[in-house]
């Protein structure tokens, strides 16, 4: 026993030592919130505008990254949410496979004579909502974990999505909605712009409600936000509703950008999701970040990848630096005074 206690007594010491600058670098990004993230992208802006000689800088190219920035911009909004809550959402492919799904079926398409038009918005939304609610119920009356809840949720809801496509391509014929979604307003895409509206509304709501104190305040301790008489249970199934109203919003302007519903559409959108929302600053221990951040952590990762591709970096690569991006997002946003053993 005393020999035990002498090697733990060391990992103590060292765990202390070690890990100092980086939870000094971490506690410095908490206080300063969102200057971090924009002093990151300025930064990646200039060393990509000298790297591609200015092509970096030009209109067409920023536009373009606006443009692209702006539906994982809206995912991660989504996401976010569960996250400052203390939890986490994978349902997001299994939402978005589903929702497009029923974009593709619903409205003009080569294979039946639907087209319930612009009624697809709320369409879209709502199935996002039950699924989110679903996982919410799941995660707060069964008491099961929100990651193993909302990463069975996404498997259900992707399979129900091949289930009904048979893994077929349906092609979208409505011109209106395309025409409306790829457009441009004053020289920014209209996708952008509401991204821009969607995380105005959310930050405002929390920073302004109820509703958005009672999250930071499961967020921060949710023992303590229980005592002080939040509605724990109902706070949370509302968020990962709200989650999952977003994602239905996100994958219906994805599909109809893309022109066509396929029920692998969400397969990509997790982990660029799960990036934006660290790198934007919103820690994972929860409690901490706003729909700014997310937002924000979207255009860096979208910037960081469409510079990338103008210095024709490997695309292998280019996963490897998005993957390096995640983990140190992650350990120094990471709150370690609410961690005990990490396993």
């Amino acid at each position: 026993m005393t020999e035990v206690s002498h090697w733990l007594s060391r990992l103590r010491s060292l765990r202390k030592r070690i890990p100092a600058p980086l939870a000094s670098a971490g506690r410095w990004l908490r206080r300063t919130g969102i200057v971090a993230q924009v002093l990151s992208l300025a930064i990646l802006v200039a060393v990509f505008a000298v790297g591609t000689r200015g092509k970096y800088l030009s209109p067409a190219n920023l536009q373009t990254i606006l443009d692209l920035a702006a539906i994982p911009a809206i995912l991660a909004v989504g996401l976010h949410l569960t996250v400052v809550l203390g939890g986490i959402d994978l349902s997001v492919q299994g939402v978005a496979s589903l929702c497009a799904v029923f974009v593709g079926f619903l409205m003009r398409n080569q294979y039946n004579s639907n087209d319930v038009g612009l009624w697809m918005i709320p369409i879209s939304m709502g199935i996002g909502g039950a699924a989110g609610l679903i996982s919410g119920v799941l995660n707060t009356r069964l008491r099961i974990p929100s990651f193993i809840a909302t990463l069975g949720m996404s498997w259900v809801l992707y399979g129900m999505a091949v289930y009904i496509t048979r893994a077929v391509n349906v092609i979208i014929q409505d011109e209106r909605i395309f025409r409306a979604i790829n457009g441009v307003v004053v020289g920014i895409p209209f996708v952008s712009i509401l991204a821009i509206v969607l995380t105005v509304i959310m930050q405002f709501v929390q920073n302004r409600t109820q509703f958005g104190r009672s999250l930071y305040a499961i967020g921060g301790d949710e023992a303590i936000a229980q005592q002080a008489g939040v509605k724990v249970d109902r706070v949370k199934v509302i968020v990962f509703a709200l989650a999952g109203v977003i994602y239905g919003l996100g994958s219906l302007l994805l599909a109809c950008r893309l022109g066509v519903a396929t029920s692998r559409m969400g397969n990509t959108l997790l982990f660029p999701t799960i990036t934006a929302v660290a790198v934007g600053g919103v820690a994972l221990t929860g409690g901490l970040g706003g729909a700014k951040n997310a937002a924000l952590g979207a255009l860096i990762v979208t910037a960081l990848n469409d510079g990338l591709v103008l210095m024709q970096v490997n695309p292998y690569a280019q996963q490897a630096v998005n993957g390096i991006v995640l983990v140190g997002a992650v350990a120094l946003t990471l709150d370690r005074k609410k961690l005990g053993f990490i396993k």
